[in-house]
């Protein structure tokens, strides 16, 4: 049974990812819009655990659904989403995964996919 993200647990990734630079959290978007942007993820489930956690860190990142930390949210559900699935996921550098993560709205998901295949998963 795979496992995905409430928007329980979005919205929490968002809270411990604006407290480091202590910006409140407000949301953008409607639990609706959160929700159904899992439902389509789920819909994917037969591309495998690292194609729905490129689509994740992409996909959160342009809902925008909160005023502050949304890429940090993204990564943080992305990686999230490969752990409770079993995949190994080993540390990335913050400058690294900063600096891609800062300009994921460019990148197409296999592009996205194919990073996470190099620096994330542990093989």
């Amino acid at each position: 049974m795979v496992w995905y993200p409430s928007v329980e647990d979005v919205i929490k990734a968002n809270k411990r990812a604006v407290r480091v630079d202590r910006h409140p959290h407000k949301l953008r978007r409607s639990v609706e819009a959160i929700q159904s942007l899992i439902d389509s993820i789920k819909d994917s489930e037969p591309k495998g655990f690292t194609y729905q956690s490129a689509r994740f860190m992409k996909q959160l990142t342009v809902l925008h659904a909160f005023d502050g930390g949304n890429h940090r949210t993204a990564y943080s559900i992305a990686n999230l989403f490969l752990i409770e699935n079993g995949v190994e996921v080993r540390a990335v550098s913050p400058s690294l995964s900063y600096a891609f993560v800062k300009g994921i709205t460019s990148k197409t998901i296999s592009e996205i996919q194919q990073w996470m295949e190099q620096y994330m998963i542990q093989t």
